[in-house]
């Protein structure tokens, strides 16, 4: 059903530096994440689809969890090496793919990030895989390891003339909406940076950690 980015070596080798599984980093993975309704019957899981050249979005594929057959586009990695956390200890880092890709003998992917693109005319911002810098994200161990957004000020507190005071703040405002990538057009996961979403087709939901146990 979705296309998965293959032959692109180029742009993969173009990369290396930056996407090469990262040695010095506290990886977590493979895991699949889980995609429930909040008011509605969506369930399903996040699947890696093409959106462009070395580009892909985190599309939702209903139904159960994949068999091992056909698992590439549904696990995903976490990398947390410097980053900060929760009060609660959940660590924000990013969110990794592995473009199937081979960069040498013995590396058969390149690892992509997870960053929001945004357009000036959506309060909607689009989760995808590319190779720029990732966004920060996590799983809150305290809420049934569903993923966050982190950010370290919360700008509806700011007043004129006076520092912000830094903190730990987490978001969750995923939805499900039909999005349009450079041509593509699926039902993929969006973040509102405020509610609600001005998108119509967007539903909300919760994106949950399940580690990949065949």
């Amino acid at each position: 059903m979705m296309r998965i980015a293959t032959g692109l070596a180029a742009l993969a080798f173009a990369f290396s530096g930056v996407v090469v599984a990262q040695q010095d980093a506290d990886q977590s993975g493979p895991f699949y994440l889980h995609i429930k309704g909040s008011g509605s019957d969506l369930d399903g899981y996040v699947s890696a689809c093409h959106a462009g050249a070395a580009i892909e979005g985190l599309c939702y594929s209903p139904g159960g969890k994949p068999t091992a057959d056909k698992a590439a586009s549904y696990e995903y990695y976490f990398n947390t090496t410097g980053s900060p956390q929760l009060d609660n200890g959940s660590p924000a880092g990013i969110l990794f793919w592995r473009l199937p890709v081979q960069i040498n003998p013995t590396t058969p992917f390149a690892e992509q990030p997870m960053t929001f693109q945004y357009s000036p005319n959506s309060n909607v911002a689009a989760p995808l895989f590319g190779f720029q810098d990732g966004t920060l994200v996590g799983f809150d161990k305290d809420d049934g390891n569903k993923l966050f957004t982190y950010a370290y000020v919360d700008s509806s507190t700011f007043q004129p003339g006076v520092q912000p005071t830094t903190g730990s703040y987490d978001y969750k405002s995923w939805f499900v909406c039909w999005q349009y990538f450079s041509g593509y057009y699926y039902q993929s996961v969006g973040f509102a940076t405020t509610l609600p979403p001005n998108n119509p087709t967007c539903q909300a939901v919760e994106i949950v950690q399940e580690f990949v146990n065949y």
